[in-house]
């Protein structure tokens, strides 16, 4: 029988993972189907993994907790397979540095200066526009002007008695705001969280969480950190092993993970979940 696989290649990536497990498990003689059958990874995500399809495979959480239990079924070291699943995660999440790359410049394709004797003799002929119109304006008669004032002196006299009714009007304004303001509005009641997820990290490892079947999300918790998460409805929770995180539901803990302290754990959490706590 060969010996373990415990040092990593120089070069690590899921096909050269891929390789090494599929190694393996010709030499202890296990088909697919039995792999299946014990770790509960489906025969698809197995293929995927021996042959390098990341993109056919489901996320990092999940592709995490498939290779360390499929290492640990062959009694294999997972620890540098899951550094090297990182990284390349990590490599094809990085921007493209082609974008950053300065363009060529080329002095023919800047454009011939143009000669700016139209731009001067447009402005002498903005200017002389100018000086007619100040001549013209000086020259009218002030008779012109005479009846517009006298329209003026009409206008104003019929808005006299605009104040008046401007007073009532704002009279009757400041009585319906007091009238209103005497209503006592109800009270608002604060919105409370039917449900609370408390996770305290034991590793620094990931989680993958939904939160009231909305979109969900991956985060890496810090040991010893403590996080929460409101909800109305429930949670569906996935973490890399059952010994990731100490789990309470509203102050209650859920203590079901002892059998996956080095299996993927997952659970769905809702108000029936208190309701089995407080029945045990």
């Amino acid at each position: 029988m060969s010996e373990n696989i415990t040092d990593p290649p120089q070069q690590s990536d899921l096909l050269s993972i891929g390789a090494i497990l599929r190694k393996k498990r010709e030499e202890h003689s296990y088909t697919l189907e039995h792999v299946s059958e014990i770790t509960r990874i489906t025969l698809t995500c197995l293929r995927n993994i021996e042959e390098g399809n990341l993109d056919a495979l489901p996320g990092l959480v999940f592709v995490r907790g498939f290779i360390r239990n499929y290492a640990k079924l062959l009694g294999l070291e997972s620890d540098w397979m899951i550094e090297a699943l990182n990284q390349t995660y990590s490599d094809r999440t990085q921007p493209n540095s082609d974008s950053d790359q300065p363009r060529s410049f080329n002095p023919l394709s800047q454009p011939e200066k143009r000669s700016t004797s139209p731009l001067i003799l447009v402005g002498a002929l903005v200017i002389i526009s100018l000086i007619a119109f100040l001549v013209y304006w000086q020259s009218k008669p002030l008779s012109q002007y005479s009846s517009t004032s006298s329209d003026v002196e009409t206008i104003q006299a019929i808005d006299a008695k605009a104040p008046a009714q401007e007073v009532a009007q704002e009279a009757l304004e400041a009585e319906i705001q007091k009238t209103t303001a005497e209503i006592p509005a109800p009270p608002v009641k604060p919105e409370i969280s039917p449900l609370t997820l408390t996770l305290v990290a034991m590793n620094n490892d990931w989680i993958h969480l939904t939160i009231d079947e909305q979109e969900s999300f991956d985060l890496r918790l810090k040991k010893g950190e403590k996080y929460e998460w409101p909800a109305k409805e429930g949670y569906a929770l996935i973490m890399t092993t059952g010994n990731t995180a100490l789990i309470h539901l509203n102050g209650e803990e859920i203590v079901d993970r002892e059998n996956f302290k080095d299996e993927l754990y997952q659970v769905k959490l809702n108000k029936f979940t208190l309701t089995r706590i407080n029945n045990r």
